[in-house]
């Protein structure tokens, strides 16, 4: 792969796409047709400000990743740690000129900017402090839904989607820190300050209120849309369930992986039963 390509981890980019979508059609519905050309634009500034955050935390953990991510593009030397740093600052700024030129609504831009400026703070100093860095990841992965919800003017229902994903990659989060804490000797994560299994009972704490969130959603819903919601929600749950049994296990690539895949089939449940609805 093109490591220009590989450093913004495209993989997660197109998430994010999806997210804005998702985002999108949960706040309005089959009315979403009418925000064709702003959805679209949101997608590519938040693929060009996610590929940025990547391309800028591989600069910052370029001395880890030698250790714990050795194929990344700096580590391998497909690109030097200048270019990629010069390479995140376009991508960020792209991103958010785009926003400004381009949509009436500059409430989508004010999101956008504080989730540039949290990223910006989390990889100068938020990361190496343990929970704060943490939440920090958590509140950027849940302001896409209510900046998905504010392109199309209704960000009320998004609210339900933040706090799920801003509790489950809080959880993630630890678990990843517990998959790195060898790696990570220059951070003072969460783990390394007071172990591991007491960090995964703060995960578990995490992902309880999440779930317990999650079932507040349903009056939103009724009829074959309500059954719909709370079969999707009931799976994605149980996945991420897996994924603390995992990471209990000390298997905690599983363990964050599996969280992650709780969260997409959520992000489903929510449009399926939009859908519906």
């Amino acid at each position: 792969m093109n490591p220009y390509i590989a450093i913004t981890r495209p993989g997660n980019a197109i998430l994010t796409a999806i997210a804005v979508i998702a985002g999108a059609f949960i706040a309005a519905g089959p009315e979403i047709i009418e925000f064709q050309i702003e959805i679209a634009i949101c997608c590519v500034s938040a693929m060009m400000l996610v590929g940025g955050g990547n391309a800028l935390n591989d600069y910052n953990d370029r001395e880890s990743d030698k250790e714990n991510h050795p194929n990344r593009p700096i580590p391998s030397g497909e690109i030097s740690a200048k270019t990629a740093l010069n390479y995140s600052h376009i991508l960020l700024g792209s991103g958010l000129v785009i926003l400004w030129f381009t949509l009436a609504n500059l409430l989508v831009f004010v999101i956008a900017l504080i989730g540039v400026l949290t990223l910006i703070a989390y990889e100068n100093g938020l990361k190496a402090a343990g929970i704060t860095g943490n939440i920090a990841v958590g509140f950027m992965s849940g302001a896409v839904f209510l900046y998905a919800g504010m392109a199309v003017g209704n960000p009320g229902p998004t609210i339900w989607m933040f706090g799920l994903a801003f509790l489950a990659t809080i959880t993630r989060e630890i678990v990843k820190d517990i998959q790195d804490l060898e790696g990570d000797r220059d951070r003072k994560t969460l783990p390394s300050r007071i172990g591991i299994n007491s960090s995964l009972n703060i995960a578990i704490l995490m992902l309880m209120i999440a779930i317990g969130l999650s079932y507040t959603a349903i009056s939103q819903f009724e009829g074959m849309s309500l059954n719909a919601y709370i079969g999707g929600i009931t799976l994605a749950n149980g996945i991420m369930f897996l994924g603390i049994y995992n990471a209990k296990k000390e298997d905690y690539f599983m363990g964050q992986k599996n969280i992650k895949q709780g969260m997409g089939i959520a992000m489903l449940a929510f449009i399926l039963a939009a859908g519906l609805s």
